[in-house]
């Protein structure tokens, strides 16, 4: 869900929510429950649906306007009958309008899945609708009987879905991609959600090609960044740095989650780096942070913020989806932040929001 630029109160974006379920539970009583079950357990349908006009081009194709099907299908060298079928069945899921049966355009629901829609998330729904995420899926029922580790990942590729990146690049490549494209949703929100220092230092810690750091620095102009991960990410920021305005403000340096960690900073950020590993894997990242800190500097973790006793159409799922694809990987309240940052010597401080993004603060005394 795409957040203003400003950050949105956990209660208004929680009223929000329930006032859709509501509307559906209300359209759900309309017809018999069998019925609405059926249109539910389509999911997987509607997922691969939405995947495939991404892969297929034909959601770029379609573009901003009405096109001819057979043209379009021409265009992409795909079967006609095929491409109808496929697209009437979209015009069932609200993803594609029809008009006369033989002119298609994106429906305001399918046009993010466009790659150059200003809000496009493609990368994140054709990861989603991959064949790996089915087959890790489908490992959920050995979980249920077994227990959450290993992953689903795990036990369908026997590696986790880190080294399957390193085996598949496209699908690497992708997944990163994806990952942009949703710290882009609320970018702007994170950015105003946390007093960030005005000077100073801000490390985000595998912060990927600094999409958040830049928009940080975008708002702190006599502040600076460090951005610290793997060496092959870092050789993929620079030309998004650059763009950005703020390569000469952002130092890149090389570190591990599970090795070695060094930067000197104000503030740390861990933006979606804790969701994906067990409480012990957390520690261990949290402790190798705080050797690094100086006295009296801050870090602040960013999850989606999940109550187990409090069910969410956003973070249940997420937190389903980490248990499918990650060792030990869960989204967790602040309370269970808290205490991770404490067995890792760090001083718990003010959670703060944007939407159902928390930002969980610790400083090392």
């Amino acid at each position: 869900m795409r957040l203003p630029a400003y950050p949105v109160p956990l209660a208004a974006m929680r009223a929000g929510l329930a006032v859709r379920r509501g509307i559906l539970e209300l359209a759900d009583r309309i017809v018999p429950a069998e019925g609405a079950l059926w249109d539910l357990v389509a999911g997987m349908q509607r997922t691969k649906l939405a995947g495939l006009l991404v892969t297929s081009g034909l959601a770029d194709a379609l573009g901003d306007r009405t096109r001819d099907i057979g043209e379009v299908a021409r265009e992409l060298g795909l079967s006609e009958d095929v491409t109808l079928r496929v697209l009437g069945a979209a015009a069932a899921c609200r993803l594609v309008h029809l008009d006369g049966g033989r002119q298609a355009r994106l429906a305001r629901l399918g046009a993010p899945l466009r790659t150059d829609h200003p809000h496009s998330i493609a990368s994140w729904v054709a990861y989603q609708s991959a064949p790996a995420i089915a087959a890790a899926y489908d490992e959920v029922e050995h979980q249920l009987r077994e227990g959450a580790e290993p992953s689903g990942h795990r036990r369908a590729f026997g590696n986790s879905i880190w080294e399957y990146f390193g085996e598949h690049p496209d699908e690497g490549a992708r997944f990163g991609e994806a990952m942009q494209q949703l710290t882009a949703i609320d970018l702007g929100a994170l950015a105003r959600a946390y007093p960030w220092p005005r000077e100073g230092v801000i490390c985000d810690v595998a912060g990927g090609i600094g999409t958040l750091l830049s928009a940080i620095l975008e708002r702190r102009k006599g502040a600076r960044g460090i951005l610290l991960d793997a060496p092959k990410v870092l050789a993929e920021a620079e030309d998004f740095l650059r763009s950005q305005g703020v390569a000469d403000r952002i130092e890149r340096r090389a570190g591990d989650l599970f090795g070695e960690l060094d930067a000197h900073a104000d503030v740390y950020v861990l933006k979606w780096i804790l969701h994906d590993w067990s409480d012990d894997a957390c520690r261990g990242i949290l402790g190798r942070v705080r050797a690094t800190m100086p006295t009296g500097s801050r870090i602040v973790v960013i999850d989606q913020h999940h109550e187990s006793n409090r069910p969410s159409p956003l973070s249940s799922m997420t937190d389903l989806l980490m248990l499918v694809e990650c060792e030990g990987g869960r989204e967790r309240s602040p309370d269970e932040v808290h205490g991770l940052m404490r067995d890792a010597g760090l001083t718990p401080g003010r959670v703060r929001h944007a939407g159902l993004q928390m930002l969980v603060e610790a400083v090392a005394e």
